[in-house]
């Protein structure tokens, strides 16, 4: 029994193909069995895991997204059979290779199917990597391809990239390849190569309205806008960079250290450091008339015809004038 817990997609791929190459490839088709909770019932997977191979040694058998091992209270329409999930784990088939994909940052420890998952299984950490993991892992890439990468260029693409793996791994190519001829990247090529997100430029537009730059927080608004970038999408984004950064705000100063902060909020460890980092200047009083007034916009823009980017000045002349 296998248990690959945590959601860090580029990882848990790399586990998937890992395990599929078990089983040889002409034997896949009748070995090889994917289940998803959130489509089909338990049973049916526990079904296969208890049949014999057809024409081979090994049976396969993905679970994914087992829902019930968690906390979660949402009602759906398939039932899972618990009590016979219990017993194959007391008596797993010695032919059948079963592997559960847990995409969560824990399971429910209080149920006794999650306790009794956890000890009768080998256990495969996919949490997402923290900031120095993931640089030593590029590090580790780049050594691979005979590349080198500069510190600032490193900075900026792990920025760009939001520290996450699997979009890393998916822009890595381009570099490598426009840097084909000097196997060196440099801050210019990350720059013209790996675009900012749309929460990247909304991030940008953060630091802008807490420092009460009408002028140049109306400019990047209008251009957000001119990217055919919907004013409800970026108001709902930037509330919730600013919800973020309150509740930053407040455990900081409760004593959570940046660890815990990632696990509380169940946040990337990257956007923690990049909201502690905005945090240090400004106060709770002050990111919270911030917040607040973020969700009267969005209120009237849902309930006015009024122009959008009109909307936008008025929130920021309205902060200005309390003096945040």
């Amino acid at each position: 029994m296998n248990l690959v817990l945590g959601n860090e997609t580029y990882l848990m791929e790399d586990v998937k193909k890992a395990f599929t190459n078990l089983i040889p490839e002409e034997e896949r088709t009748m070995n090889l069995g994917k289940y998803d909770m959130e489509e089909v019932p338990l049973a049916k997977a526990l079904d296969d895991a208890m049949s014999v191979p057809f024409f081979g040694d090994k049976r396969l058998v993905f679970i994914q997204n087992p829902y019930f091992l968690t906390s979660d209270t949402k009602k759906r329409k398939i039932e899972h059979d618990i009590e016979g999930f219990l017993n194959y784990l007391a008596h797993p088939e010695p032919t059948s290779i079963m592997v559960i994909f847990a995409p969560y940052k824990e399971l429910d420890g209080r149920k006794k199917v999650s306790k009794q998952l956890k000890k009768s299984s080998l256990i495969i950490d996919n949490q997402p990597l923290n900031e120095r993991d993931t640089r030593q892992f590029i590090a580790q890439e780049m050594e691979n391809k005979s590349f080198e990468i500069d510190k600032n260029a490193l900075d900026l693409f792990l920025e760009r990239t939001n520290s996450e793996l699997s979009i890393i791994m998916n822009e890595l190519p381009k570099l490598f390849l426009y840097n084909f001829e000097t196997h060196r990247i440099t801050l210019s090529s990350v720059e013209n190569l790996i675009s900012k997100t749309l929460e990247q430029n909304i991030f940008d537009l953060v630091d802008v309205v807490i420092s009460n730059n009408i002028e140049k927080s109306v400019t990047l608004y209008h251009d957000l806008i001119l990217q055919n970038e919907e004013p409800i999408k970026i108001n709902a984004i930037l509330l919730g960079q600013f919800r973020l950064l309150l509740q930053v705000k407040i455990l900081q100063d409760k004593g959570y250290s940046q660890g815990d902060l990632a696990s509380v909020l169940k946040v990337h460890p990257y956007r923690i450091k990049l909201a502690l980092q905005k945090v240090k200047k400004f106060n709770r009083h002050d990111l919270r008339k911030i917040y607040l007034a973020l969700i009267d916009l969005e209120k009237t823009m849902k309930t006015t015809q009024q122009d959008q980017e009109g909307l936008f000045s008025l929130f920021m002349l309205k902060i200005n004038q309390v003096n945040v």
